[in-house]
């Protein structure tokens, strides 16, 4: 039903998400420009950030069970 953790990109899914996290990058560093404050430091660190909360997203520990909400039913069909 929901596969959040079992996601599946193209090579053009993955350009997309680049392209959004760099322009996150360029944003963050311009406030901290405006700010006054290292430009350098916050552009990674809001390019960064986002890659992380993706990937921490869908960690699991091993052996630990996948979420209810997130569990494919058999005897429903894929709306495929």
């Amino acid at each position: 039903m929901n596969d959040m953790l079992a996601l599946d990109f193209s090579n053009t899914g993955y350009i997309y998400m680049f392209l959004i996290w760099s322009i996150a990058g360029f944003i963050g560093a311009g406030f901290a420009h405006k700010k006054g404050r290292n430009p350098f430091f916050w552009g990674i660190l809001c390019l960064i950030v986002p890659m992380a909360l993706f990937a921490i997203g869908g960690m699991r520990a091993p052996g630990e069970a996948v979420p209810e909400r997130f569990r494919e039913e058999d005897d429903t069909p894929s709306p495929q």
